[in-house]
């Protein structure tokens, strides 16, 4: 209908520059007869009785046939560039990754509708021939020339379309390119991002013209957007695995999530979908008894007729190592908590407990010490001597007893050096001690702006919150009811601590309700700080959990939460030199990156430092790398290694810096298919919009792709012609104009002058 009224296809007025044909003399001649005609039109309307608005209405219409028939006197037209035929390249470049299988628009896959348009024989690629030199091109994850001959197989492991436009113009630069021509369903997951890519095709006026395939929502289908575990742990603790199950169709059902290791159930549990369009999160304690490299299998089963099923399942690696981490617990006074959490650790050979107690004035009782020199004038006093320890636990200790430099570096420990805090209740710890307003302050997870009140008590029976049901530290049981229900069965402890709200960002693990009906307290509280993590447990005898007279003497419940808590709370903590970067899965072929962080002793940054790293593949080769200092970053230090097949490879490092030599904690890389192009695999219909609009092409569909043929001729690239054409003859400006004559004449004839 478009071209039908105005002559010419939208692209030409979209491309084509407006001008005025009419010569000098013709526009004399135009602007004559037009101020003749308006001279007659004042005169035929003086001769007439007709009221005002008559006068007005009839004045209106014959003025604007007027200013039509002047306007098409004066000739208007398009000035167009379009591309002389045969004598330009076109690139076509066709999307051959893994994520053209999938069936989501009617019984073709995406492959086989592309292959439907872009083939051989197909009546686009034949319009095409006529007028250009054809160039195709196959990209997944690179860009490669495709002959005549060539199939495509739908293979690529990944979708990078900027580095194959960029292939493109750079493969094309030496040849009179009208433009590209891009079939793809879109969805980009490579890291190289397309802002660089657009800006160059733009500059060089290379037109990119965009065919989509495929449904931008799947009619049914179950995604595990997102799952995350600790990238190490150790032996025998539980790694919390974090998901994220995105649905699209469905119904509110219920799925289980399931955590394999080696064909191994470890964790299961039954969720409740969220409905079309909903994400659900859900969080799962695994417990890894063994060390060594774990491969963590995370899936969903896949439901009846689902679009996609290869998205119901991702892998993470989890390095479990067997070794004692060191936890420096600082009590300001003899109490049984002393004894009782050193009791509570002492069987686990991953925790080594060094306890620092004072009792007097500048005397302390040292338990657990490597050295006989080791904290014997009490709190460390330098970086280096605090920042060995992974831990620090805080007893019934008055902010007085350190100094402002040991406070500070109390928060750097956490903030800087990543390592755990844990502040226990008591008459000396909170507010009540003294930590309001000091450099620890904003540490600790709650608030310390409470009034001091040192008949402050509360007895309180504590409860877990929805935050903690299924957090590894305080689990008591496999089964979340089964563990809230061994916590509600625990005896009554105190709190001598008016802690005040969490902080914003803060995770209440414990709640405490008062039994004397003075409504509730957080007890057990975390929150994260810089690299680390603080915690808060605001009571002052958790050692009532082990010693209470309800509490049977083989109950274990107050060793299995201290370990527990223990053990998360050092959990990730970094390592002098350790891998800060490193991309756990990669296609086969594709290249290994890392970076490596060093350390001196006192946690500040070393860029002298020589850092090589040893690869090992599968079948026992290794290739040694030398890890480079990234420009411009401190103590970090870059490196990457091929692959060549598929499995699990291993990359040991090892940071000399002068005396020091530092190995770093070995990781883990699994090579292969990691089936990246089903996640996130709707058609990105944004993504090709922005390609086209930004380099001056054009959008299409299947359903419109016939049309490209005409369209693309319509450049400015490569050897053109310019066109002019007519506007003054198009049948729109016949049709306005009998309308507008018809309807003056149709008044005056209503009113008697005709």
């Amino acid at each position: 209908m478009f071209e039908l009224l105005l002559k010419y296809r939208p692209v030409v007025f979209e491309t084509g520059r407006f001008v005025w044909a009419a010569q000098g003399w013709q526009v004399a001649v135009a602007v004559a007869l037009a101020l003749a005609a308006a001279a007659a039109l004042l005169v035929a309307l003086r001769r007439h009785r007709l009221t005002t608005p008559q006068r007005i209405a009839l004045g209106l219409l014959r003025a604007t046939a007027l200013a039509l028939v002047t306007a098409a006197l004066l000739r208007p037209a398009l000035l167009v560039s379009t591309a002389l035929a045969q004598r330009n390249v076109l690139g076509i470049l066709l999307d051959d990754s893994q994520s053209m299988r999938i069936a989501d628009a009617g019984p073709l896959t995406r492959g086989a509708t592309l292959e439907q348009l872009f083939g051989a024989d197909a009546p686009v690629v034949r319009e095409l021939a006529e007028r250009f030199q054809l160039r195709f091109f196959r990209f997944g994850a690179t860009a490669a020339r495709r002959g005549p001959a060539d199939s495509l197989r739908f293979e690529g492991e990944r979708t990078d379309l900027a580095a194959a436009l960029d292939h493109a113009r750079r493969d094309l630069a030496a040849l009179p390119l009208a433009g590209l021509v891009l079939v793809s369903d879109g969805a980009d997951n490579a890291d190289t991002a397309l802002t660089a890519s657009l800006l160059s095709l733009a500059a060089a006026r290379i037109p990119v013209h965009t065919i989509a395939i495929g449904a931008e929502r799947f009619p049914n289908d179950l995604e595990l957007s997102r799952v995350e575990a600790p990238r190490t742990a150790l032996k025998g603790s539980s790694v919390l695995v974090e998901a994220l199950i995105r649905q699209q169709g469905g119904g509110r059902d219920s799925v289980d999530l399931v955590v394999e290791d080696g064909g191994q159930r470890l964790a299961t549990r039954r969720l409740a979908l969220p409905g079309d369009g909903g994400v659900a999160s859900v969080r799962l304690p695994v417990p890894l008894e063994t060390a060594g490299f774990h491969t963590l299998t995370v899936r969903v089963p896949a439901r009846p007729q689902e679009t996609v099923s290869r998205n119901n399942e991702r892998k993470v690696l989890v390095s479990v190592v067997d070794r004692a981490e060191d936890v420096l617990y600082y009590e300001g006074e003899p109490r049984p908590e002393f004894a009782f959490l050193r009791r509570a650790v002492r069987e686990d050979r991953q925790l080594r407990l060094v306890g620092l107690q004072r009792t007097a004035e500048n005397k302390y009782l040292r338990l657990g010490v490597k050295d006989s020199l080791d904290l014997v004038a009490g709190f460390p006093r330098t970086r280096e001597e605090l920042f060995r320890y992974r831990g620090v636990v805080l007893g019934s200790v008055e902010a007085s007893a350190f100094t402002v430099d040991q406070l500070r570096m109390l928060v750097e420990f956490v903030s800087r050096r990543g390592g755990g805090l844990l502040a226990l209740g008591g008459r000396r710890a909170f507010g009540e001690g003294g930590y309001a307003n000091t450099p620890l302050d904003e540490v600790l997870p709650v608030r310390l702006d409470q009034p001091r009140d040192s008949a402050w008590f509360r007895e309180l029976r504590v409860a877990v919150t929805p935050a903690g049901m299924t957090h590894p530290a305080i689990r008591l049981a496999a089964d979340d009811a089964a563990s809230a229900r061994r916590w509600d069965s625990l005896p009554p402890v105190t709190s001598v601590n008016r802690v005040g709200e969490p902080r914003p960002g803060a995770t209440v693990l414990l709640a405490g309700t008062d039994t004397a009906g003075r409504g509730t307290q957080p007890v057990l509280i975390y929150q994260r700080y810089g690299r680390g993590r603080s915690a808060a447990l605001a009571i002052q005898d958790a050692w009532l959990w082990r010693m209470h007279a309800d509490v049977p003497l083989e109950d274990t419940r107050h060793q299995t939460a201290m370990r527990q808590l223990l053990r998360w709370l050092t959990a990730d903590v970094p390592e002098r030199a350790e891998f800060v970067t490193l991309t756990s899965q990669v296609g086969q072929g594709e290249p290994i990156g890392f970076e490596v962080e060093v350390h001196d002793a006192g946690w500040q940054p070393v860029n002298g430092a020589r850092v090589k790293a040893r690869v090992t593949a599968p079948s026992g080769a290794s290739e040694e790398a030398i890890l480079e200092l990234a420009p411009g970053t401190d103590g970090l230090y870059r490196g990457t290694a091929p692959t060549r097949e598929a499995g699990e490879y291993s990359i040991d490092a090892l940071a000399i810096s002068g005396d020091d030599s530092l190995v770093v904690e070995p990781a883990f890389v699994r090579v292969g298919d990691v089936g990246r192009e089903y996640f996130g695999a709707e058609m990105r219909a944004a993504v090709l919009r922005r390609i086209a609009d930004e380099t001056g092409g054009r959008s299409y569909t299947p359903a419109t792709v016939s049309s490209l043929p005409r369209d693309v001729v319509y450049t400015e690239r490569g050897i053109t012609r310019t066109e002019q054409l007519d506007l003054w003859d198009m049948p729109i400006v016949f049709l306005l104009l009998l309308g507008l004559l018809s309807a003056e004449w149709g008044l005056r004839r209503r009113w008697g002058l005709a």
